[in-house]
């Protein structure tokens, strides 16, 4: 799958993770039908398991804000790592009707992750020229030019 933007990218990787946090606390993630399963006791430490339960909670969260087709559709291509051609035939419509509802769907929840603080938003690119701009004016002035 081809994402166009850095957030989206970012967004899938932050859902990767979630994948194999959960799977690593002993569970399917909610998307996959959360079937609890056994699996060996790892020993870490206290806070670094309740930040993952934590961190999975969380992404749950985020992700039952969204529509069932979105679910489904993040759960898909993203979490079972299946190409937007092979979503478009299971979903029964065209590759470019998912292609528009998946990037719809990351940014979403780019933005929602955003706003729970488990990403950065990025800067303005306007706001991050103008401030480049201002240190090249500033500079140039205290060059005494």
């Amino acid at each position: 799958m081809r994402l166009a933007s850095y957030e989206r990218r970012v967004t899938a990787g932050l859902l990767h993770r979630y994948l194999r946090t959960a799977m690593l606390l002993g569970r399917m993630p909610s998307l996959l039908g959360r079937e609890v399963f056994r699996t060996r006791a790892i020993h870490r430490p206290t806070s670094a398991l309740e930040n993952a339960v934590v961190f999975v909670c969380d992404v749950e969260k985020c992700l039952e804000s969204l529509e069932t087709v979105d679910q489904r559709l993040i759960a898909f291509c993203i979490l079972e790592d299946h190409s937007e051609w092979e979503a478009a035939r299971v979903f029964h419509t065209n590759q470019t009707e998912i292609s528009r509802r998946l990037g719809r769907t990351l940014d979403l929840l780019f933005s929602t992750f955003c706003r729970q603080g488990m990403l950065e938003p990025l800067p303005e690119a306007d706001t991050a020229e103008e401030t480049i701009s201002k240190g090249k004016e500033e500079e140039y002035f205290a060059r005494g030019r």
